[in-house]
């Protein structure tokens, strides 16, 4: 019994020293935007593009990243320009009126703004359905409250 009571208390000596010297996510990981793709480089490249570590700025309580200095440059001189609409929410789910999670590798530009959306299929339907757009602007206020993501 007395091995056993040292045995947690070893335990939690080693996950204390663990947890303190910062092993798993950092803070900045977690609010890593984009998932480190460059918001730039959907206006510049025409495509999505990690970013570089050595290249970010912390915007708004979120890291982002981007794969040059040029692109650092262009989105601190006019960052509402390169941020994803609807604070990287899907587009297609906040005109549902549902929280979802954008992810970078499905995307549109249009109209000079970055839209993410949660599959493949996002993009090709706000090509096509116009009123997506306003009626995910009306809806964002409301969804953006919502406490938690929809899978």
């Amino acid at each position: 019994m007395k091995r056993l009571g040292i045995f947690f208390i070893a335990l939690g000596f080693f996950l204390g020293i663990f947890l303190a010297c910062g092993v798993g996510p950092h803070a900045s990981d977690q609010r890593l935007a984009l998932k480190g793709y460059d918001p730039v480089a959907y206006f510049t490249e025409k495509r999505p593009m990690l970013g570089d570590p050595q290249f970010q700025i912390e915007w708004d309580g979120a890291t982002y990243r981007f794969a040059s200095a040029k692109h650092l440059d262009l989105f601190k001189s006019d960052p509402d320009r390169y941020l994803p609409q609807y604070s990287n929410l899907c587009a297609a789910s906040v005109a549902k009126g549902v929280k979802v999670q954008g992810q970078p590798e499905y995307w549109l530009v249009q109209d000079g703004r970055l839209y993410l959306f949660g599959g493949p299929q996002g993009p090709a339907l706000m090509s096509t359905d116009a009123s997506m757009k306003s009626t995910a602007d009306r809806s964002f206020s409301d969804v953006s409250r919502l406490p938690k993501f929809q899978q």
